[in-house]
């Protein structure tokens, strides 16, 4: 099932906004956001939002270390994540998680990266995603069957659902217990909040190793995540064979394009850096989408019976198979939508290399920070009527906007290779809830969701809804 966008007037080219002379596009100062308390990261998406509104297509602002641009139309989006992919690097932040996520798709450079992603491709070909739908089905039914009617916060629900289903896709672990020693672990390896950029390398290598405080945390649930996964790596070694999870897939991964002059497989710490990529990108992010989906679907009673009728038209009573997939056209529809208006990718950084180049006009300088913000294009009025209304069904047309109007995967060489498996996990989770649950906000809720934009985008406060069975 492709992602459909619906038919909408004519666009318009970029607005690329200059001052006769300036060496860089326009964009607020530096002191300008000091004195109104508006630093980008206090207040990230409403900071990039009135970037866009006030400075165009092509902003540019001095951060306290080094420039950076914001590229808020999607032809510009496609130009940095495709035309010029080669001249950039990965984001700074990604750049420093290398030391604890190792090198997976998330973190590495050029030419590791496409090779890495050969070899981790069939690990996530459509077959093997189809075989994972009696997982995906099995674990969203096993948690949801335990709830009671009254409030209950859905993120923790969510979180859960998304852990049992990386566990058993990824490991094969049946046990929960097992998962959550290994969710556990993970979350205490990346328990340390993000050091700002400014920070040199140096000082932040000094602060890496001192023997207390957060990166003291960090150390020891690496180890513990790092104890947990060798050893499995080393267990299948010993008795290989597949087991059908995509452990198995990457420990028998060769590299496709090697000409057949080496069956190399992939060795054990790539292997496990590839098993902390999945954990990161198969958990959270999807557990925060669903999250997004629960309270959505608690304020918009008429959504809900529209996908709760779509559920017992094509399951009845049973459980969802692979087949009921395609099927599930407004559970698709939801998870759209939901994931065009709060995307938990909310934002996509790129760290210019070590050349400058020229782009429309004006030069990007090496080393320039480049953020193509999701959460600023999926709302824009150029691109979607009533961007801030809640709408399924306008994912229900002909897609007539350009690529990267929704582009909630990222894309270029980096668009996530387990988008399949969330599509489909999410599908899943949303039909399987709204079949037999029917969701309210809970008394006292926000008239808004409370966010917080930090790596992800998630739920601030949790996602408090009252669940009344159906």
């Amino acid at each position: 099932m492709a992602t459909s966008i619906p038919t909408s007037p004519e666009l318009c080219a970029p607005r690329i906004l200059s001052n006769p002379g300036a060496p860089y596009p326009p964009g607020p100062s530096l002191w300008s956001r000091l004195l109104t308390a508006k630093p980008l990261w206090q207040n990230p998406i409403d900071t990039l939002t009135e970037n866009a509104r006030r400075f165009g297509d092509l902003v540019h602002y001095h951060a306290l270390d080094g420039h950076v641009f914001q590229f808020n139309h999607p032809a510009l989006i496609q130009e940095l994540l495709t035309e010029n992919e080669r001249r950039n690097r990965r984001v700074l932040i990604m750049q420093r998680a290398r030391s604890f996520l190792g090198d997976g798709l998330l973190t590495s450079e050029e030419p590791l990266h496409m090779r890495q992603r050969r070899m981790a491709a069939p690990a996530f070909h459509r077959q093997r995603i189809t075989a994972y739908a009696d997982a995906i089905a099995h674990f969203a039914a096993e948690v949801t069957e335990r709830w009671q009617p009254g409030v209950r916060d859905m993120h923790p629900e969510m979180l859960l659902i998304a852990l049992r289903i990386v566990g058993k896709t990824l490991f094969d672990i049946d046990d929960e217990a097992e998962a959550l020693a290994i969710t556990e672990a993970f979350n205490s390896m990346r328990g340390a909040p993000p050091p700002p950029a400014w920070i040199p390398d140096s000082v932040l290598e000094a602060l890496q190793k001192m023997p207390f405080g957060p990166m003291l945390r960090v150390r020891k649930g690496m180890e513990r995540i790092d104890s947990i996964i060798y050893g499995m790596i080393a267990a299948r070694r010993k008795s290989p064979g597949d087991r059908g999870d995509l452990l198995s897939m990457l420990l028998e991964a060769t590299d496709p394009d090697s000409g057949g002059t080496s069956q190399e497989k992939m060795p054990d710490k790539l292997v496990r850096d590839e098993c902390l990529t999945i954990i990161l990108a198969g958990h959270e992010t999807t557990a925060n989408v669903l999250s997004f989906a629960m309270d959505v679907l608690a304020r918009h009673p008429e959504v809900q019976e529209a996908l709760h009728e779509e559920a017992v038209r094509v399951l009845g009573a049973r459980r969802p198979q692979a087949a009921d997939y395609s099927s599930l056209k407004y559970a698709y529809m939801v998870l759209a939508e939901v994931m065009r208006l709060f995307p938990t990718v909310w934002v996509i950084g790129r760290s210019a290399g070590p050349e400058p180049y020229d782009f429309h006009g004006f030069t990007i300088p090496p080393k320039a920070a480049l953020l193509a913000p999701q959460i600023v294009v999926h709302r824009d009025p150029r691109f979607w009527d009533n961007p801030e209304t809640f709408n399924p069904l306008r994912f229900a047309g002909e897609n007539k906007r350009p690529r990267y109007a929704y582009f909630p995967f990222g894309g270029g060489s980096r668009q996530c290779i387990g988008e399949a498996l969330a599509w489909m996990e999410g599908v899943f989770t949303l039909t399987t809830i709204a079949r037999d649950w029917r969701l309210e906000p809970a008394p006292g809720a926000p008239a808004r969701l409370p966010l917080q934009a930090s790596i992800n985008l998630r739920p601030k406060n949790g996602v408090p809804v009252c669940l009344i069975r159906r």
